[in-house]
């Protein structure tokens, strides 16, 4: 097979460091499939990789990409599923910056071809972890009211549409003209530049909100427990307040771990903590229920009744579009579309 080329990431710091090469073309292990990569999401996570920042950042070299959209061109040794020729959109955590990319078949769904493949990319990471956060951690029912952080990002949007498909109402929180992307999901929008967050919700929600999804983490949990129900679900999935701050992983990470060490010491809304891969992540407890999400989400797309906001850019903009990402501007989700011809 052709070598394959890939984003590599070969020194911690700025876009910059994002550079395109050709690599050997990886084998897959048991296990695991070869996937020709039509469309990769971009995730903040991938921007906290490149920094050095995330739990989970790989051993430099690397090449980031949380999720892909593909051909399988090759299986491992007794992988049997998916089948060589299908088509599917998987969770990878990195390595799928590239024409080829690696992925666990445990981690994988078949898709039909007629979906398209930036949607589709959309799914893996915002959707399932949108998903999972608001039906099986939180488990908010129909009639509820939540909070949505950050509501007009990749996660937010996602909550947004899957709220308004199960009768949940939602408040979100955007900024500036952002605030129509989250009236246009079926939301509640807060212009958290220009108004008091917590007064604003108090006004829709009197006794706090049934559930909160906090992607800002650190200081800002005490905030969002104030803003819930006291039987109600603080669901912690990012580290947003360290952006810029140049805290370094372990400041960032020993600041969230005090704050959610507080939290559970105190009386109020319970804070569980949501990664969808990692040694504590939802993929690794149970890829079944990844798969299962998932393929779900997959028919609601084909069907209709999904439509995630999507910006695409080529792969090899892909420091252009980890700047959008980290400067706040990009509605949705934003993905690179991969050329196989060259």
């Amino acid at each position: 097979m052709p070598s394959t080329t890939a984003v590599v990431v070969r020194e911690h710091g700025g876009p910059e460091n994002l550079l395109l090469e050709e690599v050997a073309t990886p084998d897959p292990g048991t296990g695991e499939v070869l996937v020709a990569v039509e469309a990769v999401g971009v995730a903040y996570a991938d921007v906290l990789m490149r920094q050095g920042l995330y739990p989970e950042t790989p051993k430099l070299p690397f090449t980031p990409g949380y999720d892909l959209v593909g051909r399988v061109v090759a299986a491992g040794p007794g992988t049997t599923a998916p089948a060589v020729g299908s088509r599917v959109a998987a969770l990878t955590v990195s390595g799928s910056s590239a024409t080829h990319a690696v992925a666990k078949a445990a981690w994988a769904v078949p898709i039909p071809d007629d979906v398209d493949a930036a949607s589709a990319s959309a799914l893996v990471l915002n959707y399932v972890t949108a998903h999972q956060m608001l039906h099986r951690v939180a488990a908010v029912p129909e009639g509820g009211t939540v909070l949505v952080l950050g509501a007009a990002g990749g996660v937010g949007t996602a909550l947004l549409e899957l709220c308004a498909l199960a009768g949940i109402r939602a408040i979100g929180t955007a900024s500036g003209d952002r605030t129509a992307l989250v009236e246009a999901r079926g939301g509640i929008p807060v212009d958290r530049r220009a108004e008091d967050v917590e007064a604003a919700v108090r006004r829709h929600a009197p006794d706090g909100v049934d559930a909160t999804f906090d992607a800002v983490g650190g200081p800002q949990l005490a905030a969002s427990r104030r803003m819930t129900r006291r039987d109600g679900t603080v669901v912690s999935y990012g580290v947003g307040f360290g952006a810029g701050k140049g805290f370094g992983r372990i400041g960032l990470l020993g600041r969230h771990g005090a704050a959610l060490a507080k939290a559970k010491l105190t009386r109020g809304a319970a804070v569980p903590m949501y990664v969808i891969a990692g040694r504590t992540g939802a993929a690794d407890k149970d890829p079944a229920a990844l798969r299962e999400d998932l393929a779900a989400l997959v028919a609601l797309v084909a069907d209709g009744s999904l439509t995630p906001e999507v910006t695409t850019l080529p792969l090899a903009e892909i420091a252009e579009a980890h700047r959008r990402l980290e400067s706040q501007t990009v509605p949705g989700k934003l993905v690179l579309l991969v050329d196989q011809d060259g």
